[in-house]
């Protein structure tokens, strides 16, 4: 599948602090789950939390060019700047921002990234 970014062009109905907000998915970077509360974190350095399981975004997301890489972290593909594969490092670069990219999902990673 090869990644196709433009059905980022939509926006995201998101709760935070019982408001209803709108943000474009595009400028999502990543999200992050700790314990039960999952962290937004957006291009302009505005970070959402949502109390939200982080399995619902990768749901909703995968098919918009998003990525879980980690049990508590999904990446927008969309940012991804560097991936860097080699026999004993699995990391990608997002927007500056460093991650390992688990052991279990290396494959699907590099079946989607290519």
């Amino acid at each position: 599948m090869p990644l196709d970014f433009s059905s980022q062009l939509g926006k995201k109905l998101l709760t935070q602090g019982g408001k209803k907000i709108f943000i474009d998915l595009v400028t999502i970077l990543f999200i992050e789950r700790e314990e039960y509360l999952s962290t937004i974190y957006l291009n302009c350095g505005k970070q959402i939390r949502e109390i939200k399981p982080l399995h619902l975004y990768e749901k909703e997301l995968f098919e918009m060019g998003f990525f879980r890489i980690r049990d508590n972290l999904i990446i927008n593909g969309n940012h991804i700047s560097e991936v860097d594969i080699r026999m004993f490092k699995r990391e990608v670069i997002v927007s500056g921002n460093r991650f390992v990219i688990a052991k279990n999902r290396l494959k699907s990673f590099k079946e989607w990234i290519s």
